[in-house]
């Protein structure tokens, strides 16, 4: 994925757009669509064909702001995640299934 500013606000506002219910200009979206995937699809004016590249752009762009986040912050993100409501001795200890409690099955 090649991100640069300007595609970072171009898919912001198609993000936008599509958050308000419209449809942005099929070409403009396919172009950016294109160069930041680096795919090589047909332009279209088909509106689920749009909402699904805003998406995949959507979800390319978060991808790329966590790994941005990732780099600049390498400690946070070894981090244990623990229960906190739980003791420690129980944190780690695998646990026997519960047995089911409510009413017995008709027969």
């Amino acid at each position: 994925m090649k991100w640069s500013d300007e595609d970072i606000k171009l898919v912001e506002k198609f993000i936008e757009i599509r958050n308000h219910g419209y449809y942005c200009d099929g070409a403009q979206l396919t172009n950016v669509y294109n160069r930041v995937l680096e795919k090589s699809v047909p332009t279209t004016n088909c509106g689920s064909c749009l909402r699904a590249r805003v998406t995949e752009l959507e979800n390319a762009l978060n991808k790329f702001k966590r790994s941005l986040e990732v780099v600049s912050n390498p400690a946070d993100g070894l981090k244990e995640n623990k229960v906190d409501n739980v003791p420690s001795s129980e944190n780690n200890e695998l646990t026997e299934p519960k047995k089911k409690v409510g009413r017995p099955k008709k027969k």
